[in-house]
């Protein structure tokens, strides 16, 4: 094991132990999805702008991924240990076939120009400044070869094959830390 994985970094602890809700839409409509990818970090900084943002990758059958492609405001929200089997029933349904909120014990509140949850402990409210589907051609070989030869991971295309996820990044313009 590596010295970087001996010592325990809470910022990486976020996505990969914590999970996140990332949400977008208004209160009127709006769709929630578990992500377990994501990093926090600083991208195109200018005058007046920390350049803060929060990234997260979505699979494209995911319904929240059509809503973010369309939408420009997002927010990636993290919760207390004892919310993960909502957010284990959350990242198992689709919003586009049953209204997961109201199954779940979740509070939707406005946050900005999208939706959060009073019970997250730590919410980004984001504007979306990229968007863009990996390419498979750009990704390592070996990475490529195991999901191509693990189609049950992920949903696949009409034709078989795997889709690489989507990326989004978003500026942070206001952090809720209840912590």
């Amino acid at each position: 094991m590596s010295n970087f994985e001996e010592k325990e970094y809470k910022i990486f602890d976020l996505f990969q132990k914590q999970w996140a809700l990332v949400t977008t839409g208004n209160i009127e409509n709006f769709n929630s999805c578990t992500v377990s990818w994501g990093s926090l970090g600083t991208i195109w900084t200018r005058p007046g702008q920390s350049g803060s943002a929060v990234t997260v990758y979505l699979y494209p059958t995911r319904y929240t991924c059509g809503l973010l492609l369309k939408n420009d405001t997002f927010t990636v929200s993290f919760f207390p240990p004892k919310y993960q089997h909502i957010l284990s029933y959350l990242g198992s349904r689709s919003g586009q076939d049953t209204d997961k909120t109201k199954s779940a014990p979740l509070t939707p509140v406005n946050m900005g120009k999208s939706v959060a949850y009073e019970e997250a402990d730590l919410t980004f409210l984001c504007r979306k400044i990229y968007q863009h589907q990996f390419t498979k051609d750009d990704i390592a070989p070996d990475i490529q070869a195991y999901y191509q030869a693990n189609p049950n991971l992920y949903s696949v295309d009409q034709n078989g094959e795997w889709q690489p996820h989507y990326v989004f990044i978003g500026e942070i313009i206001e952090v809720n830390d209840k912590r």
